[in-house]
């Protein structure tokens, strides 16, 4: 990486920071003309006499000292090479123009055409020499694309072994990104062309220095490819465009990235995508229609999640182990939820959702709920789903059939499901005629105070009812009658639902409705801003 110079009490210091040879020249040429300036300035004011033997003594040191980094700077001086302005006229000549000073370059700038045997003479000069900056801002390359391991030795790789390029500048007109690409560089800085529009698998992976913040995926490319971004420590921010489809797998593990937007469009995230990133919040587009195992598991930051409804299923350890996670949207399309899912959200309370049927092994393991409520569509609860709850209080299982719950008749404990430190001793609310049921039933056996109820908490709250209802709502004989004394001027919208939240009618009224129930149970109902429960 070429370095730029300072002069700190008569030392050259070298700092960090990149700057091109010309600039480098300038501060040394500066330094040389100001001392100059200064010897001539003490001989014009007849000053000159009064410089002592020590004084100018001093003077020659310094000018002599300026005169041998200017020298040093040089591109000739005694076959010194740092930086190389290359001028190419075909593909595959770059190493014949570089001649023997491939292995003294520093920083290298190209000009014109380049295919892949120009990139393995790259390689080399970073791999053999001194090679840190490569400029191909007005190279043209072949089919205008990074090729395949453009930028890595393939044979050391391997062992661990990359190339110490730290920065890289692109033509405006690449278009891919090949496979392996920039893999294991200790890259630093990169420009994106905004003309890019596809991305090769692994091409940034373990690019562990990368700090381009934000860094912004181009308009155009549809999928960040599988490991793509793997190991990248230092990344912060990302933009993925509007036409983004797909996150492949694996392709920000371990990034640490703890900014990112998921557009509208995107419909897969892949196993393992972020897992260990550090979001602090993933709020998922309606588009989305799959996502892997553990794609957001190990977000240390991870506070929130929202899902989209439409989402019928929650996968493996899909947040597993995100130990912030304090709020979950589950949405009611939800039907099953995967092992693991939650697994160790230490801070966790969320509801589960009106539909749901089936609930993996260890799915709220060690998470914080003080209350769950199983809707009526309950079918099964895996190994240990709800173990470790300290902070439980309250359990509502709305179904009057136990749903089943995971049994081993090898080990036949009764605590599969729920047990560990999950509290057995607290009320477990049923339907009316079912608590010898759930008392019998394996897995429900493991707690001791099960009541029966037709009481169950519902999402919908009851508003304070005004003076002049207008209307009345009750159950008769299997039906349900929304009683109106006057007829309205204008209709008044309703809605029925069952316990579960799932929606029975709608529609208008102007005058009292009868409709006949499809079973006994209790219903909910509203009319205007009034809501009703209702039993049969």
């Amino acid at each position: 990486m070429m370095e730029k110079a300072v002069f700190i009490n008569g030392v050259l210091a070298l700092s960090n920071s990149p700057i091109a040879n010309e600039e480098i020249e300038e501060i040394y040429w500066g330094m040389w003309r100001k001392s100059l300036k200064g010897l001539f300035h003490c001989i014009e004011k007849d000053t000159f006499s009064l410089l002592t033997i020590q004084n100018i003594t001093v003077m020659k040191k310094i000018i002599l000292l300026l005169l041998t980094f200017v020298l040093i700077c040089s591109q000739k001086m005694y076959g010194q090479v740092h930086f190389f302005d290359a001028n190419v006229s075909k593909y595959g000549e770059l190493e014949q123009v570089l001649g023997d000073k491939w292995d003294k370059i520093d920083s290298l700038i190209v000009h014109g055409p380049i295919n892949k045997a120009d990139f393995k003479t790259i390689v080399r000069c970073a791999r053999d020499g001194s090679m840190r900056i490569v400029n191909l801002q007005y190279a043209q390359i072949e089919n205008n694309k990074i090729p395949d391991f453009g930028f890595v030795d393939r044979d050391k790789s391997r062992f661990g072994n990359h190339l110490d390029i730290r920065r890289i500048i692109l033509p405006d007109n690449i278009t891919e990104f090949g496979e392996y690409a920039f893999y294991g560089l200790t890259l630093e800085t990169i420009n994106i062309p905004s003309s890019l529009r596809k991305l090769g698998n692994n091409c940034f992976d373990e690019n562990r220095w990368l700090s381009v913040n934000p860094l912004i995926i181009p308009e155009g490319v549809t999928e960040i490819p599988t490991q793509c971004f793997q190991f990248c420590y230092k990344l912060k921010k990302v933009v993925l465009p509007s036409t983004i489809k797909t996150i492949g797998i694996l392709a920000f593990f371990d990034s640490l990235v703890d900014d990112m937007n998921f557009p509208e469009g995107l419909d897969s995230i892949g196993y393992l995508s972020m897992h260990g990133a550090r979001l602090t919040e993933v709020v998922l587009p309606k588009t989305i229609k799959k996502i892997g195992f553990e794609a957001f598991g190990s977000n240390s930051k991870l506070k929130r999640v929202v899902l989209p409804e439409g989402l019928t299923e929650i996968p493996d350890k899909f947040c597993c182990s995100c130990i912030e996670l304090e709020q979950t949207v589950i949405p009611e399309s939800v039907t099953k939820i995967n092992k693991e899912a939650f697994e160790g959200c230490l801070k966790l309370k969320t509801n589960l959702p009106p539909k749901l049927k089936w609930i993996g092994d260890g799915a709220f393991s060690s998470c914080s709920l003080d209350s769950i409520v199983f809707p009526a569509t309950m079918e099964y609860i895996g190994k240990e789903a709800f173990e470790d709850l300290e902070k439980l209080k309250k359990i509502y299982s709305m179904s009057p059939i136990p749903p089943v719950c995971y049994y081993d008749p090898m080990v036949n404990f009764g605590d599969e499901s729920f047990g560990g430190s999950t509290p057995s001793d607290i009320p477990v609310y049923v339907p009316i005629g079912s608590g010898e049921k759930y008392r019998e039933a394996f897995g429900w056996n493991y707690f001791t105070n099960i009541i029966e109820t037709d009481k169950f908490p519902t999402g919908i709250v009851s508003p304070k009812m005004g003076k002049n209802e207008q209307c009345r709502v009750y159950g008769k004989d299997n039906e349900l009658v929304i009683e109106i004394p006057n007829l309205l001027s204008s209709p008044i919208h309703y809605s029925i639902y069952s316990i579960d939240g799932t929606m029975i009618e709608q529609g208008n009224l102007i005058k009292s409705y009868t409709l006949r129930m499809p079973a006994k149970g209790v219903y909910i109902v509203r009319v205007g801003n009034t809501t009703h429960k209702i039993f049969m």
